[in-house]
């Protein structure tokens, strides 16, 4: 699905922001179980049952996907939609990262 909305003709001149959310539950589960065991992941090569890892990871995975292979890392987010300071400054984030695209693509901000 990532490779296919990232790819995408249609969005080819849209920001795409990358939110890893349950942050909580992805560091419980870590523990009880191994990346590399699951099929589709086969290819994991990191330390077992360690959280940065794994984040780092799925967002080499996401990466992957990419045609253009461009993507800036202060576009992706590791969430806990629970964790209220966590997701005020995720969205703020996101906002600036939006707004400054909008301002760059219409010209009022350099390139």
């Amino acid at each position: 699905m990532f490779r296919y909305v990232c790819n995408n003709r249609a969005f080819s001149n849209t920001v795409v922001i990358l939110f890893l959310n349950k942050k909580d539950i992805f560091a419980e589960k870590i523990v009880h179980s191994d990346i590399v065991a699951q099929i589709p992941f086969s290819d994991y090569d990191g330390t077992p049952k360690d959280f940065y890892c794994g984040i780092l990871y799925f967002i080499s995975k996401f990466k992957d996907c990419l045609v253009d292979g461009e993507f800036n890392d202060s576009f992706i987010y590791v969430t806990c939609a629970t964790d209220t300071n966590n997701m005020e400054f995720t969205l703020d984030s996101a906002r600036t990262t939006i707004l400054t695209d909008t301002l760059r693509q219409s010209g009022f901000l350099g390139s």
